[in-house]
């Protein structure tokens, strides 16, 4: 397919990352303006050719959540009724994904819940990257392209030289993202386990680490740093169990609340996530080092409108 034979659009959530992705792509963001009323209603007006193209929306579902999950589906809905020849959201961030279980009666499925959304909007595949949980593709009637930050991740800690490491799932339910992370840099791998309480939110309680940590630099992987409370407590219980360094990383650097503060304070020796969020210079810090997803998503796109 021809460059011109796509479009590529971003919603307001990240656009250094659109325009990284539109660069590494040799293509300019499609014109689109996001008029809101008084009131706060949104109403889109797309402001280029789209028909019988493939048209691209990058939007991070991020705070304010709900005004960028609608932008990203009023812009579907705007896209859709100019005749285009299909439609792909590149959601960098899928917020709500951690809500992808009924964990108890009277709660919703929220994941799923956007999963119809796009479906009602007619995007005809996305592509996302590093879901909380492989399980939320199946929620979508439409294929998705779920991609993983892992090698970009890995490429960082090899050029460290890191030379006695492990790697460490924070929880149970990370074990099969840190065996992968574990499996590209050859590194061993222990499991903590984590008691969460489901009537305190972003709150959990450190309290066993599976595996010897002693003398060695402990590498954390997650999807999602939130308040920061998991990482902070895991690097603690690290170090009393005598890991000699710890470095944390992560896909989705959400850094909520007082987050900032508690992983600076915490005994982490460098921070590393991708910019699938848009992070402001009032979250940027000391240890943190930010690695760009913007080849990863440029080489899916590319994938999908050759």
């Amino acid at each position: 397919m021809c460059m011109k034979d796509f479009l590529l659009f971003s919603g307001s959530s990240n656009l250094p990352l659109a325009h990284e992705i539109a660069k590494t792509l040799g293509v300019s963001l499609g014109k689109v303006d996001l008029e809101r009323f008084a009131d706060g209603e949104l109403r889109p007006w797309i402001q280029e050719d789209v028909r019988d193209k493939t048209v691209i929306v990058v939007e991070s579902l991020f705070n304010p959540i709900d005004e960028h999950v609608m932008e990203l589906v009023l812009m579907g809905d705007a896209l859709r009724r100019m005749a285009p020849k299909n439609m792909i959201a590149v959601i960098p961030y899928m917020g709500y994904s951690r809500q992808d279980k009924l964990h108890r009666l009277g709660e919703p499925v929220s994941a799923r819940v956007i999963a119809k959304f796009l479906e009602v909007s007619m995007f005809s595949e996305i592509i996302a990257v590093d879901l909380h949980n492989d399980a939320i593709v199946g929620f979508f009637e439409v294929p998705v392209m779920h991609v993983s930050a892992l090698p970009l991740l890995s490429e960082k800690v090899k050029a460290m030289n890191i030379k006695n490491g492990v790697i460490i799932s924070p929880d149970v339910g990370g074990v099969k993202r840190a065996r992968n992370l574990a499996y590209l840099l050859d590194m061993d791998m222990v499991v903590m386990e984590k008691r969460r309480f489901l009537d305190k939110h972003d709150s959990s309680e450190m309290y066993q680490i599976i595996g010897d940590v002693k003398g060695k630099t402990a590498v954390i992987i997650d999807d999602i740093i939130s308040t920061g409370g998991t990482t902070a407590a895991a690097a603690t219980s690290l170090k009393e169990a005598g890991a000699a360094r710890v470095i944390a990383m992560t896909t989705h650097g959400v850094l909520v609340g007082d987050a900032v503060e508690k992983l600076t304070q915490a005994p982490i020796d460098e921070i590393i996530c991708t910019n699938s969020i848009n992070i402001g210079s009032e979250k940027k810090f000391d240890k943190l080092r930010v690695v760009s997803i913007a080849p990863l998503l440029a080489d899916a796109i590319s994938t999908l409108v050759r």
